[in-house]
C-alpha cells in the first residue's frame, strides 16, 4: 500500500514535522466540511469527538457519506492513571480533549460500495459498507470470502459467502475489488446464504 509520506528521503524529525502539518491540515479540512462523531465514554475513559476522513488513492480527502461501524473509534490498551501507580512504563497514553483525526484509506468508488483499501497479505482483508450494511472480505490461500451485515459481521452475519479463486500469487488491490464486487453482485441478486465456518 502506498504511503503518502513525500518520496524524498526524510529523518525522524521531518518525519515528525510532516505527520504534524498533515494532522493539523486533516483537521482544518474536516472542521469545515465533515460532522464530528461522538464517540465513548468507555468504562473510565471520557468520550471524545472525531472525525473520519476517507483518502482517495489520489491522496486527495474526501467526505465519507456514512461511517461503518468496523470504522469506530476504540481506545485499545488503555489503563488508567492510579494516584498510588508509581511504575510510569505502565501508564499508556490517552488521548486527550479535544477532536480527533481518522483517515481511512478508500479503494475505488463503486456505486452503493464503500471499500477500505485491502491490509495485510496473509489474509488480504478489507472492510466497508454495501448497501449501508458493513461488510467484511478476507482471502487466504486461494479462498475468499464475503460476509455482510448482522449484529456481528464476523461471527453472525446475515450473509456470508465463499469461494476459490485461480490466482496463484498474492491478490493485486484490483483483484480485491473485483471479488468484493462480485460478491455485492451476489448478495443483491439475493444468492442463499451460506454456513459460516468456525
Amino acid at each position: 500500500m502506498a504511503s503518502d509520506l513525500p518520496t524524498t528521503y526524510l529523518d525522524y524529525p521531518d518525519i515528525f514535522k510532516f505527520e504534524t502539518q498533515r494532522t493539523a491540515d486533516d483537521l482544518s479540512w474536516a472542521t469545515a466540511n465533515v460532522t464530528p462523531v461522538n464517540e465513548g465514554p468507555w468504562d473510565d475513559v471520557p468520550g471524545v469527538q472525531i472525525f473520519y476522513i476517507g483518502i482517495n488513492t489520489a491522496g486527495e480527502r474526501i467526505k465519507l457519506p456514512q461511517i461503518s461501524s468496523f470504522w469506530r473509534y476504540k481506545p485499545s490498551g488503555v489503563q488508567l492513571a492510579k494516584s498510588d501507580d508509581r511504575d510510569r512504563d505502565a501508564l499508556h497514553y490517552i488521548y486527550g480533549p479535544g477532536p480527533g483525526v481518522v483517515r481511512i484509506e478508500l479503494g475505488p468508488s463503486m456505486p452503493g460500495i464503500l471499500i477500505e483499501r485491502p491490509k495485510d497479505s496473509q489474509p488480504v482483508q478489507s472492510t466497508g459498507l454495501i448497501d449501508d450494511k458493513d461488510f467484511y472480505f478476507r482471502e487466504c490461500d486461494g479462498i475468499w470470502s464475503l460476509s455482510v451485515g448482522g449484529i456481528d459481521v464476523l461471527e453472525q452475519p446475515d450473509w456470508y459467502y465463499e469461494g476459490k479463486h485461480d490466482k496463484l500469487n498474492e491478490l493485486s488491490e484490483e483483484a480485491v475489488y473485483s471479488l468484493i464486487a462480485k460478491g455485492a453482485a451476489l448478495f443483491r441478486n439475493g444468492t442463499p446464504t451460506m454456513a459460516v465456518e468456525p
